[in-house]
């Protein structure tokens, strides 16, 4: 059942000139409670345009509560949730997503708030698994054909990017010099995220981050599940040459 904060977001954004369509997004992944975060296309979606906008909007519905701009997303604060209102081009986001299905911009970006690095098929999982609260151009239909299920040509771009770079990093790794220790250490984080990203994408699950990972894994595989814990492993920084060994078998 919707709750009445996010009916009285959507009541509220709907009416907001340049809409698109209104998506509750983050469903089916671990959040903290009260949390809501909601995907707004609109038109030419530029969070500068919007975000004067909307900041007043929820002002004038809550006036106590609390609003800043953080990245793409105008965040609150309410007395009883908390959460964000991402900004979008509503044009390019059906173009957006089936670019990443071609294999096209998936290294992934570094974010502020992102824990490791962010993820495009994060965002593919959360369009997947999204609520629609307001829809004029039947958006979230065609996000759903294109990501549900999880396609099979995204799953082999993503494998043979992860494998790549996982490649070219463990060779890296041998060259470097023992006193190379932040070197060292960044290749071996990159490794791990790409064996992370890896399992996800050959089980055909979207990752939703790295966040609660040991939770998104049940939905692995057996068959891709020692890709992951062999990742775990090399986040201890424990018999990494020993590792380096299994992830060149696995690959």
């Amino acid at each position: 059942m919707k709750s009445s904060v996010i009916s009285d977001l959507t009541h509220v954004l709907r009416e907001m000139q340049g809409m698109k369509v209104l998506l509750h997004v983050g469903l089916k992944r671990n959040s903290s409670k009260g949390k809501i975060d909601l995907l707004a296309g609109c038109d030419e979606g530029r969070i500068e345009t919007y975000s004067p906008i909307i900041e007043s909007l929820l002002k004038k519905r809550w006036p106590d509560g609390n609003f800043f701009v953080c990245d793409d997303s105008v965040r609150f604060d309410l007395p009883t949730s908390t959460g964000g209102i991402a900004v979008c081009d509503a044009a390019l986001l059906v173009r957006q997503v089936e670019e990443w299905i071609e294999g096209k911009n998936l290294g992934g970006q570094h974010r502020p708030w992102a824990t490791g690095y962010w993820l495009p098929e994060a965002l593919c999982g959360d369009l997947a698994t999204a609520e629609t609260l307001h829809d004029v151009t039947d958006i979230s239909d065609r996000l759903r054909e294109l990501l549900v299920p999880y396609p099979i040509s995204l799953s082999k771009k993503i494998v043979e990017l992860c494998t790549e770079e996982i490649r070219q990093k463990l060779s890296t790794l041998e060259r470097l010099h023992e006193d190379a220790i932040i070197e060292r250490e960044l290749c071996l984080s990159d490794v791990t995220a790409a064996m992370i990203r890896l399992a996800f994408a050959r089980s055909r699950q979207y990752c939703r981050g790295f966040r609660s990972l040991e939770r998104q894994a049940i939905l692995l595989r057996s068959l891709d599940r020692p890709i992951f814990e062999i990742a775990l492993e090399l986040s201890k920084r424990k018999r990494v040459k020993n590792l380096m060994g299994k992830i060149e078998k696995l690959l």
